[in-house]
C-alpha cells in the first residue's frame, strides 16, 4: 500500500508538470482523457474505465496501470495485455505503419472489481505515437476509488479538463451495442443509419469531447415496424453551443425492401474523393471557375428505389453542396449522400492551371532525365556488345593462329621422324 502511494504522488507530481504545460499552451485541442464507467460501488462489485482520444491520431501505444491486487481484481482488458504483480502493461501498433491508427474513440477499456477497499489508487501511465514513430503524447492520470457511506467510486482530472474549449459540443465517440451502424463515427458526421429485423432497443454509447458537457440521449427504446429516430443532443458546458447527432433505425422483417443504397455515384468530367462506396456518404470535389452545371449520376443498388438530387446547378464561387437522397422500396427508408462542390474563383483558378503547368514541366524533366539515363544505358550496352564481339573476334583468331601453329608443329615432328627413319634404312 506504501508503494502504491508513493508512485501515485511521484505520478501526481509529473502530471502538474504536465498540467503547467498545458495551461501555457492553451489553444492546444487535441488530447487524451480518462473516463470512469460508473459513480458508484461497493465491494465485491465490478467496475471499469476507459482511456479515450480526441482530435488524436494513435499508431501505437505503451500503457503501465499499477494497482494493489490484495485490494483489487483485474478481470479484463484489450489485447495485447500482460498482468505482473500489480502492473497493467498494454502495447499495441499499427501494423500498417499508420492505416488503422486510432482516432476519436475508446482506445482501451480495464474492468476491476473491488475486495476490501477503504481507499485506493489505480495510477496510469502511457505513452502514444503517431506513424511516423515520434511520440506525441506522455498521459498520466489516475482512479481513486473509495469505499465511504456512499460507496463511490471518483475519477481524480489530474489531466486538466479545460484542454477542451468549454464551448464544444461535440462527441468524441458513437457506438452502439450492436454492429451494423453506417458510417464510421466521426464527430463532424452528425448522421447515422441501422438495420434491424428484431431488436425493439439499442444501447448507445455517447462520450463528449469535454467530460462536462451535457449529453441527452432519446428514443433508444420501444422501436416500432418501421423508421425510428434515436437523437443524441450534446450541449457544450457554457451552454454556449448545441451539436445533434440522429441514428435512423429502420426495423423490418424484409431487408431487401429496405436496401437504400447507392450502386454508383459519379460526377461528369469530375473526380470525387474518396473513391465510391456505399457505406461512405460525404465526398468532396473541385470544379474550374467556369464550370456552371454538373450532371450527376446516381444509380441505386435496388431498381425500386428512387433517387432524388438536389444542388449542382449554377454554382457559386466556394463551396456547393449536392444532396442525393435514396428512398428504399419500401417508401420509409432514406440515405442522404452528400458531394461538397469547391468551387475555384480566377484567382485560384490561374494559381491551379499554374500549378498544373508546373507540374508538368517537372514531369518532363523527369521524363527527359529518365530518356538520358535510357540513352546513356543503351550506348553503355552497345559498346559492351561491341567489346565482347572484339573480344570474340579476337580470341577467335587467336585460335586459329594457335591451331595453325599446331599442325605445323606437328607437321615438321613427323617428317623430322620420317628422315631419320630413312637415314637408319
Amino acid at each position: 500500500m506504501k508503494k502504491v502511494g508513493i508512485l501515485f504522488i511521484i505520478l501526481f507530481s509529473i502530471a502538474s508538470i504536465n498540467v503547467m504545460s498545458v495551461a501555457i499552451e492553451d489553444n492546444h485541442e487535441d488530447y487524451i482523457y480518462l473516463q470512469s464507467s460508473n459513480t458508484e460501488i461497493k465491494n465485491g462489485e465490478e467496475f471499469s474505465f476507459t482511456i479515450n482520444l480526441a482530435n488524436i491520431s494513435v499508431s501505437a501505444f505503451d500503457i503501465h496501470i499499477y494497482f494493489n491486487h490484495e485490494l483489487l481484481e483485474y478481470i479484463a482488458g484489450p489485447e495485447n495485455t500482460n498482468v505482473v504483480g500489480d502492473e497493467i502493461i498494454t502495447v499495441w501498433y499499427d501494423e500498417t505503419g499508420g492505416e488503422n491508427a486510432k482516432q476519436n474513440c475508446e482506445l482501451v477499456k480495464y474492468t476491476f472489481k473491488a475486495k476490501q477497499i477503504e481507499t485506493e489508487y489505480i495510477a496510469i501511465q502511457g505513452e502514444f505515437y503517431n506513424a511516423e514513430g515520434v511520440q506525441i503524447q506522455n498521459f498520466t492520470d489516475g482512479i481513486e476509488v473509495v469505499a465511504n457511506e456512499e460507496e463511490q467510486i471518483e475519477t481524480i482530472e489530474i489531466s486538466e479538463e479545460s484542454q477542451v474549449p468549454s464551448n464544444h459540443s461535440k462527441l468524441s465517440v458513437l457506438r452502439l451495442n450492436h454492429e451494423g451502424m453506417t458510417p464510421v463515427f466521426s464527430p463532424d458526421i452528425t448522421q447515422y443509419y441501422f438495420l434491424t429485423q428484431t431488436l425493439s432497443s439499442l444501447e448507445v454509447t455517447a462520450i463528449p469531447e469535454n467530460p462536462n458537457a451535457d449529453v441527452r440521449i432519446t428514443g433508444n427504446t420501444d422501436f416500432k415496424e418501421g423508421l425510428n429516430t434515436i437523437t443524441i443532443e450534446v450541449e457544450s458546458p457554457d451552454k454556449s453551443s448545441k451539436t445533434q447527432y440522429i441514428i435512423f433505425v429502420t426495423k423490418t422483417r424484409n431487408m431487401d425492401t429496405a436496401n437504400a443504397n447507392l450502386e454508383t455515384l459519379a460526377i461528369e468530367n469530375v473526380t470525387i474523393a474518396p473513391d465510391f462506396t456505399n457505406d461512405v456518404y460525404q465526398y468532396d470535389a473541385t470544379v474550374s471557375n467556369t464550370t456552371q452545371d454538373l450532371n450527376v449520376l446516381a444509380i441505386p443498388e435496388k431498381q425500386n428505389a428512387k433517387v432524388e438530387i438536389v444542388g449542382g446547378k449554377g454554382l457559386a464561387f466556394g463551396n456547393n453542396f449536392i444532396n442525393i437522397r435514396v428512398v428504399a422500396e419500401n417508401g420509409y427508408t432514406t440515405k442522404q449522400y452528400t458531394v461538397n462542390v469547391y468551387k475555384r474563383n480566377e484567382e485560384e483558378q490561374k494559381m491551379a492551371e499554374q500549378e498544373t503547368e508546373n507540374n508538368i514541366q517537372k514531369l518532363n524533366a523527369i521524363l527527359e532525365q529518365q530518356e538520358g539515363e535510357n540513352e546513356d544505358t543503351k550506348h553503355r550496352e552497345n559498346d559492351v556488345v561491341a567489346n565482347i564481339k572484339e573480344n570474340i573476334w579476337f580470341v577467335f583468331m587467336y585460335v586459329v593462329f594457335s591451331m595453325i601453329i599446331i599442325v605445323v608443329v606437328i607437321v615438321r615432328i613427323k617428317k623430322d621422324k620420317m628422315d631419320k627413319t630413312k637415314k637408319n634404312d
